[in-house]
């Protein structure tokens, strides 16, 4: 008995384990397909898309023609994707204003993305020339600040870390470091998973595609 009870322990752990790894693979699939998406988009509109309009209606929240929020969830309608993570949670997206219209000007964004050395202390990702216009993120696994394809919302993190400042209205500054489970950790405990467009990215995009200025 104590050996089979072992036994499956381990098969559980293992189980576990290996759920764990496609929901995070899924994951960096889905901000790989949010990209490529937000990328098309601006390629066939010549601008992105606002945030969507609520946790339910995923068509970008614009009103005659300007966005009502540069910070949200990603529009997954007007993008026609799931827009979800490997959790089945709604992809979290900033956008700078001025590329939300006609782009006739590349220039830098205004959102910064930060990380933290082995010190704890805030490294600058993004520098000035390089600030990335588009953010896209999942609130990883523990799901906080999170909100579900249904529109239930999770609890926030805590107070001050670093995956509260990624769930923060209308933020320019976003966090992306390695997986800490560690709460006493300078910027908290941390499993958000971020990715994000440079300028010179969607400039050579948009040049190549022939659809700049």
């Amino acid at each position: 008995m104590l050996i089979l009870t072992l036994l499956a322990g381990g098969l559980s752990a293992g189980l576990g384990a290996h759920l764990a790894r496609r929901a995070e693979a899924n994951t960096d699939e889905a901000l790989a397909e949010a990209r490529d998406a937000l990328l098309g988009h601006a390629i066939r509109k010549g601008a992105f898309p606002c945030p969507a309009k609520s946790t339910t209606d995923g068509s970008e929240n614009r009103n005659a023609g300007v966005c009502q929020t540069y910070t949200g969830l990603l529009p997954w309608a007007t993008l026609g994707i799931s827009g979800t993570d490997g959790w089945g949670r709604r992809l979290r997206y900033a956008v700078t204003d001025s590329y939300t219209t006609k782009i006739t000007a590349l220039n830098e964004g205004d959102i910064d993305i930060f990380t933290r050395n082995g010190n704890g202390e805030a490294l600058k990702l993004t520098t000035e020339g390089g600030r990335t216009p588009v953010m896209i993120l999942s609130h990883g696994a523990n799901g906080l600040g999170a909100t579900t394809s249904d529109g239930q919302t999770f609890p926030l993190p805590a107070s001050g870390s670093d995956e509260a400042i990624n769930t923060m209205l209308n933020s320019r500054q976003f966090y992306s470091r390695g997986l800490s489970e560690n709460a006493a950790a300078a910027g908290g405990a941390f499993d958000d998973r971020v990715t994000w467009l440079s300028p010179n990215l969607i400039a050579n995009r948009l040049i190549s595609s022939g659809n700049f200025p």
